[in-house]
Parts: structure tokens; sequence; C-alpha cells
């Protein structure tokens, strides 16, 4: 052979190897990138359903009480404001799920949907707001009479036998003089 074929084939030689290295990728690079991948997913995955599900299991276990609602008139002469008292209605809880109000006075329940579709009921009393859609509100406004336990429940689908129910309680009335 002579020398320019040998150095021709050498050459070859050497670009065929140069090739074949730059098509490789750095393993470390590649382990790098999956497992940058993976880390990114992971964050994504569990930032979405962990901060719902903890929100939700602490709402749910709360036993929440609303204050007695109460006014500050004097004399029954004097119309007595109205309570306004907000409930919250998400995934199978109300918060609160007791409520205290006192006989004679005009309560208004302010329902606020925390997810899908809620109502407030009280059958006893003929209490009902409307279906209530995720993210709104409704209300609606009564007097009760008669103290007592009263159960109040959303009539949505089988929202009440999951347990979305709570109780009012309606205490008697006392002037203070």
């Amino acid at each position: 052979m002579s020398r320019l074929e040998e150095n021709t084939k050498e050459d070859t030689t050497e670009n065929i190897q140069e090739a074949n290295q730059s098509n490789k990728m750095n393993p470390m690079l590649l382990v790098g990138i999956i497992v940058a991948v993976l880390i990114i997913g992971a964050v994504v995955v569990l930032g979405m359903g962990a901060s719902n599900t903890a929100d939700s299991v602490a709402e749910k276990t709360e036993n929440t009480v609303a204050p007695i609602a109460t006014t500050q008139s004097e004399t029954m002469d004097e119309a007595a404001p109205e309570n306004v008292i907000e409930v919250e209605g998400g995934s199978f809880y109300f918060k609160p799920n007791e409520i205290r109000v006192k006989a004679g006075e005009t309560v208004t329940i302010k329902l606020n949907s925390a997810d899908m579709m809620h109502d407030f009921v009280i059958d006893e009393l003929d209490v009902r707001t409307e279906i209530v859609q995720g993210g709104s509100s409704g209300s609606v406004t009564f007097t009760p009479t008669e103290p007592g336990e009263y159960e109040f429940y959303c009539s949505v689908s089988n929202h009440r036998a999951q347990g979305m129910v709570g109780t009012l309680i309606v205490e008697e009335y006392t002037l203070v003089e």
C-alpha cells in the first residue's frame, strides 16, 4: 500500500470514530434529564391533589358552630336588624354544621358553594335556597318562631346521605331589660 492510501485509510477511520462519539449522548446528561422530568411530574401531581384532599378532610371533620344570632334592639317595637349567617357548602359538609338563633328573629342564611351544586333545606320550617353552582352564593330569609332543633341538609343527589347535614338550634327569645 502506498503512503497516500495509508493516510486516507487512517483519516477515514478517525472520521468514523469521531462521528460515532459525537452521536453518543453523555450518560450523565441523560440520567439528569430523566431525573428532572420525574421530579417536575411528581411536583405537579402532588401539588394538584394534596392541597385539595387535605383541605377537604379538615373541613369535613371540623365541628363548627355559628354564634347565636343576636340583635341590639332595646324594645320589641323596634325593627330588629336582620341576622346574616354565612354557611359554606362543599363536598359533603356544611361549615358551620351547627347554627344557633333566637326564636322570633329574622335570619338570612347565605349559602356559599365551595365546589359543586348545593342547596340548604330545613323541611320543618319550609326553608330552602335555590340550587347554587360551585363558586356562587344563594340565600334564604326566614323567622323561626318555635324553639327546638331542626336538621338542615343538602337535597342535591345523595349529598344528605353522604353526611351533608347540620343542626339549626332555635333558642327561646328572652327580652333583656
